[in-house]
């Protein structure tokens, strides 16, 4: 029985591999577009920020 309990585990083992190995090819997913965003989010308070400081000149 102790056998069959190991060999039981074995399986579980690759199973649970396999379902860390999706996380990690999900977090990848994510951390990619999440930096994507975090660019993009940066070029447009780059612009605003320029934007307003014209703004503020010509308002003087």
């Amino acid at each position: 029985m102790a056998v069959n309990s190991v060999g039981g585990n074995g399986g579980a083992q690759a199973t649970g591999d396999a379902g860390f190995q999706n996380q990690m090819a999900e977090f990848e997913r994510v951390s990619h577009k999440v930096q994507e965003q975090a660019v993009a989010m940066r070029r447009i308070t780059t612009e605003l920020s320029s934007e307003k400081k014209i703004a503020d000149e010509r308002v003087q």
